[in-house]
């Protein structure tokens, strides 16, 4: 027996080895089926697949949910975090294709081993997961062509929907949506995630008609409760984006039926509370629970948004006073969310809007446009209020500071000393409660625990018409802000340079803005002398000033503001003050036709025969005798015009006795047109370009002498001043472009406002003027990405950055020197920019924080000169 036991484990070995050989994948018998199906399933493929479940798990939890847009159906993070679990992703398709190599049993077109086609599907989820759409893309359509009978294909088909989705390409996702839609066997078990998968690509393509069918489809077919909270809560705020408020408030209310996390279930609470109508029959017991959190702690980074709905209650109540305490709230509570903060501010800056309240509406309109983010829905309309409320508050102030600067004119020098010395010390006192209130200031977490126990104070506004005190809600200027004090990192008593005194006032400068002085200035009698008219020719200074703010905000009333009735009164009230001013005729004329759009016949008729009577040769009387002069008028600066371009056209290619006989033509057939000082201007550089320079000094002087008015003119002065001195009478300051002879510009310095951070996101940015279609021009762009930057995650958006320029830019560089590449790939690009005249355009990479300021500032030059000095070098 001991002898047989010997021999025991060699036979194992024997019999092992037989086994073994026998289990080639060139074989298609059971015993290599059997052992191919089972080693490749709970080995290899295990692992990967094991290692992709860590990716996506490590994916999931570092994704945040921005619950300012709405959520994504997948939440599978960012372009940055994806790179965190290359290493997880690497080992999957390091282990799938293992699996392959090892283990497939490919027999005339059927594959015997069941998880090859698992295999395929994990390599291309995870190039998916990599955000390498391009090889995901060629992984899954492998899966479908290779397995056309089983369902593995419906897999390809889910994966190859979601990768042309993240790809923006939604004809052919579409295409694929259909297909499926129309397959009869598509498998019940993968019900909820086709239309997950639908709903995700309904979604980012803009329709959310659509997209809330397959969230109700998926809500109802899916097993899955977490999946199911995430599909209602989107599925509320897709109904809250189609305005469907019952519907929404309905949604967010079974969200919180679920076990939701906390931030989801509080944002449910806001929305279902902003959802809320008064008839609804609930406002009373949400008002009751957003109460109640606004008093817990845990909810401190959330008081804004608490504070915001409780606002929009009080609105939608007709309790305005009470929203704009709310509202102030929320501002006073932000902690973290700017976004927030931005549009709290300019919510209540549409309060006062409406009031209407202007000064005050400026102010909050500055506050929210320093923080609210360019692609925010509401900027371009938030940006075009704020810049019409700060040129109507800046006239406004003109005409304050020069009322008190004429009274004061007119006082005594005695009156005046003690007028100021009453004033120095108000300053005095004032200082002194505020450095008293600074030493008692509470803390942050007393301020909060004030907040809540309070309905808050509404802002004040100055009662003094004195010019060196603010007006009303100054502090709240942002244009301002950032000229004196930068951009400045969001903190409490930022103000101040050291964090032990603020001694910074706002004083109004003779522009209506606004400029920084110290207390010891403000205590300083002989400041306050400065600027006071007391000769005639500094009140007649003063007077013009106040003429020019009034027609200034009578215009501003009338075509930006559509208050008829407030222009009426500024340019009724202009006349009263000046009965013979400088802008009387054009006044008149705006009155004329403010009250023909009111309908008041008679007055209007006034003021047109006021014009024809005081100014029978003016413009405007041609206009009021003959109805079509304006079209007569248009034709003939269309022909002028055209005449001007072909001699510019000359003048660029040397045919200088061409642009002169141009421009004699021109000058002796017309004899009115903004446009012939410049025909004019024109001629004289084309005899410049053939005479001796005696002769172009001639025409230049005779120029200056002839169009004194000419906007031209001063260029005209500054080409005669060169050509003198090349005649030796002076030495020029400025060098001469021998192609033009224009005088070349120096370019300015760049400017200290923009930073260089390598670190930092970029976008790619264009700026055009008079483009083809903005859509097609987004169309090429997105061709272009998907062609050469696929692996990226970019995203195209456009703002308006002038009358006639629109801003294009690409979202989604992680560094610098990808964005440098993009820069690079598209200018030398042929087919996005045909038929697009690149010298009308400007194309950089600009960092997010610089290109809030750019889009602010809207100057191009300054910015492409930093550009070029900063990130030319890196490439």
């Amino acid at each position: 027996m001991n002898r047989i036991n010997r021999y025991i484990p060699i036979i194992f070995l024997a019999v092992a080895a037989t086994l073994l050989s026998g289990c080639s994948t060139k074989k298609k018998n059971f015993l290599s089926r059997g052992y191919h199906n089972l080693t490749a399933k709970y080995n290899v493929y295990w692992n990967g697949k094991e290692a992709m479940k860590g990716g996506v798990m490590k994916l999931e939890k570092s994704h945040t949910d921005n619950y300012e847009e709405i959520l994504d159906v997948f939440p599978v993070g960012t372009s940055e975090s994806a790179k965190s679990v290359y290493s997880e992703m690497d080992r999957a398709i390091e282990k799938g294709s293992l699996t392959i190599a090892k283990h497939s049993m490919l027999f005339k077109g059927k594959e015997y081993v069941s998880s090859i086609d698992d295999s395929y599907m994990l390599i291309g989820k995870a190039h998916f997961y990599k955000r390498d759409y391009m090889q995901a893309l060629e992984m899954f359509t492998y899966v479908i062509k290779q397995y056309k009978t089983t369902d593995a294909r419906f897999d390809g088909y889910l994966w190859l929907i979601r990768t042309n989705t993240e790809l923006a390409r939604y004809k052919d996702g579409e295409k694929i949506i259909t297909l499926l839609e129309e397959e009869k066997k598509f498998p019940k078990k993968k019900l909820a995630e086709l239309a997950a998968v639908k709903a995700d690509y309904f979604i980012k393509k803009g329709d959310f008609s659509k997209a809330k069918d397959q969230l109700k489809a998926a809500i109802n077919t899916t097993k899955k409760r977490r999946e199911k909270t995430r599909y209602t809560y989107i599925l509320a705020q897709l109904y809250e984006e189609l305005n469907n408020q019952d519907s929404a408030y309905y949604f967010y209310a079974e969200v919180l039926k679920k076990n939701s996390p906390y931030v989801m279930e509080f944002n449910a609470r806001i929305n279902r509370a902003l959802m809320a109508s008064a008839k609804s029959g609930n406002i009373n017991a949400i008002k009751k629970e957003l109460v109640k959190m606004s008093k817990d702690e845990k909810n401190v980074d959330f008081y804004d948004r608490i504070f915001y709905a409780l606002g929009d209650i009080a609105l939608d109540e007709g309790e305005e006073d009470l929203a704009l305490e709310y509202l102030k709230k929320s501002v006073a509570a932000t902690t973290q969310n700017m976004t927030q903060k931005a549009v709290s501010f300019y919510t209540i800056a549409d309060l006062y809007f409406d009031k209407p309240e202007y000064e005050l509406a400026s102010a909050y309109y500055d506050s929210s446009i320093a923080i609210l983010p360019p692609a925010h829905d509401n900027f371009q309309r938030v940006s075009a209020r704020q810049l019409s409320l700060a040129e109507l508050v800046k006239n406004i102030r003109i005409i304050q500071k020069q009322d008190s600067l004429l009274r004061l004119g007119e006082m005594s020098d005695s009156e005046l000393d003690a007028f100021i010395t009453d004033l120095v010390e108000e300053v005095r006192v004032a200082e002194e409660q505020r450095r008293f209130e600074e030493a008692n200031t509470p803390s942050p977490q007393q301020q909060l625990q004030q907040l809540n126990q309070t309905q808050g104070t509404p802002l004040a506004t100055t009662g003094s018409g004195w010019y060196f005190y603010n007006t009303t809600a100054l502090s709240f200027g942002a244009n301002n802000f950032r000229q004196k004090w930068g951009d400045r990192k969001r903190e409490d008593n930022w103000r101040r340079s050291s964090k032990r005194s603020n001694a910074i006032s706002n004083l109004i400068t003779e522009e209506g803005d606004t400029m920084q002085v110290t207390t010891a200035e403000l205590l300083d009698p002989s400041f306050y002398k400065k600027g006071i008219p007391r000769t005639q020719a500094e009140k007649d200074s003063a007077n013009v000033k106040i003429q020019n703010a009034y027609y200034d905000l009578g215009t501003i009333y009338k075509e930006q503001l559509s208050e008829n009735q407030r222009s009426i009164k500024t340019f009724e009230d202009l006349l009263k003050r000046y009965p013979r001013g400088i802008w009387n005729l054009e006044t008149y004329y705006q009155l004329y036709r403010l009250y023909k759009a009111e309908g008041d016949e008679r007055n209007a008729q006034t003021y047109a025969n006021k014009i024809l009577k005081e100014y029978p040769d003016s413009e405007y009387a041609k206009i009021l005798r003959d109805p079509k002069y304006l079209e007569k008028l248009e034709v003939m600066r269309g022909r002028l015009g055209q005449m001007y371009d072909m001699a510019f056209s000359n003048f660029s290619k040397g045919e200088y006795e061409r642009v002169i006989e141009a421009a004699d033509s021109a000058l002796t057939k017309f004899t009115q047109g903004e446009i012939l000082s410049k025909f004019a201007l024109l001629k004289v550089m084309a005899i410049g370009a053939t005479e001796k320079l005696i002769v172009y000094r001639k025409a230049l002087e005779d120029y200056i002498a002839k169009y004194t008015a000419a906007p031209e003119k001063e260029r005209a002065v500054e080409l005669l001043e060169y050509v003198k001195g090349l005649m030796g009478e002076s030495v020029p300051d400025e060098p001469v472009s021998e192609s033009t002879g224009k005088p070349k510009q120096e370019q300015p310095e760049a400017t200290d406002d923009y930073i260089y951070d390598e670190a930092a996101k970029h976008y790619y940015a264009l700026v055009g003027a008079d483009m083809p279609d903005v859509a097609e021009m987004k169309v090429r762009i997105s061709n272009f990405n998907s062609i050469v930057f696929s692996v990226e995650n970019l995203t195209i958006k456009n703002l308006q950055f002038s009358a006639n320029e629109e801003l294009i830019f690409v979202q989604g560089f992680g560094e610098t020197k990808k964005a440098l590449d993009y820069y690079n790939a598209i200018l030398s690009d042929t087919t996005v920019f045909a038929g697009v005249d690149m010298q009308k355009t400007s194309q950089f990479i600009i960092s997010q924080d610089n290109f809030t300021k750019f889009y602010q500032k809207k100057e191009i030059p300054p910015y492409v000169q930093f550009f070029m000095k900063n990130y030319k070098k890196v490439e």
